[in-house]
């Protein structure tokens, strides 16, 4: 039996996820934070998402002033509701302590899944709901064959 087969690798296994209505480089961004969470960087992860919200707001022509006035600017262009918007804001509230260094207090599992939910949020709002009603309408209203 040689080394190799008695190797154990941990994690075992790292899960991402799909964002198919997302444009890539966001959608790219917000898989890496669920893998990054999955192998328990939390941190990584709750960072992530921040900065995915910072992309989306700059995906929407939103690209000047702090995050704060990134995602005020997306719920007055009408871009996400303002339940989104405060969810947007406790992503930013949480991921500004490890975009600053501030690594004082230890980050939890449930802070970091907070991040990746509100993360999902936003993203539905902006891009995988207004895809899905598209989607819905056009089969609605194509041509039907005889």
């Amino acid at each position: 039996m040689d080394a190799a087969t008695n190797l154990e690798w941990h994690p075992s296994k790292v899960e991402g996820k799909q964002f198919p209505d997302v444009p890539e480089h966001i959608a790219s961004a917000a898989d890496e934070a669920y893998r990054c969470f999955s192998i328990s960087a939390l941190r990584a992860a709750i960072l992530l998402g921040r900065s995915v919200v910072e992309a989306t707001a700059k995906d929407k022509g939103i690209v000047k002033g702090t995050l704060a006035t990134k995602i005020n600017g997306l719920e007055a262009a009408g871009h996400i509701r303002p339940l989104i918007a405060e969810t947007a804001h406790e992503i930013r509230f949480l991921g500004n302590d490890m975009a600053h260094g501030d690594f004082i207090e230890p980050v939890s599992d449930g802070q970091a899944a907070d991040v990746l939910a509100f993360m999902d949020e936003v993203l539905n709002e902006v891009y995988q709901g207004p895809a899905r009603v598209n989607a819905r309408r056009a089969a609605r209203i194509a041509p039907t064959a005889d």
